[in-house]
């Protein structure tokens, strides 16, 4: 009789640990799709209407002008999520080949830096946009484009303050 009832125990303990597990993965799932697809906006407008319904006994949903224009606003509230889908699904993993290129970090922590050269900042001339910097401690190199690479115009050395 122990034993059975330790199998049951057993058993019934590790389909439970199963079923949580699926259902933390589908719970995880669906607020992931939320998010990303900006399904969030109306969930909170529904919310918001529930909120009046309970507080006022406002039905969101009756065919007067109130409840038409909570409709329409519930609609707007699907237009702002179609604009997050957009933004999420297109702009984002598209927005690498679409950089300005404006400054490029070097990341040197970590790692030791005493025998490598300088890294410069990289950057677009806010005077002369066809004009590339090369920003170092002591000088900016300047290069300009020119039939697909970039030859060195001019090197401008900085002046220390107090001289």
């Amino acid at each position: 009789m122990k034993l059975s009832g330790c199998l049951f125990g057993s058993v019934l303990t590790t389909a439970l640990g199963i079923l949580w597990k699926v259902l933390k993965f589908a719970v995880e799932l669906a607020a992931k799709i939320v998010y990303y697809f900006g399904l969030y906006v109306p969930l909170i407008y529904l919310a918001y209407g529930g909120i009046l319904y309970l507080a006022f006994g406002f039905n969101p949903f009756y065919p007067d002008v109130d409840g038409k224009l909570y409709i329409f606003g519930f609609a707007l509230t699907f237009g702002c999520s179609v604009v997050i889908t957009i933004r999420n699904v297109i702009v984002r993993p598209l927005r690498k080949y679409f950089t300005d290129s404006r400054v490029i970090e070097y990341d040197t922590k970590g790692k030791n830096t005493k025998h490598l050269p300088e890294a410069p900042r990289i950057y677009k001339s806010r005077v002369n946009p066809g004009i590339i910097v090369y920003e170092y401690d002591n000088r900016y190199d300047l290069y300009e484009q020119r039939g697909g690479g970039l030859e060195l115009v001019k090197t401008e050395w900085k002046t220390k303050k107090g001289r």
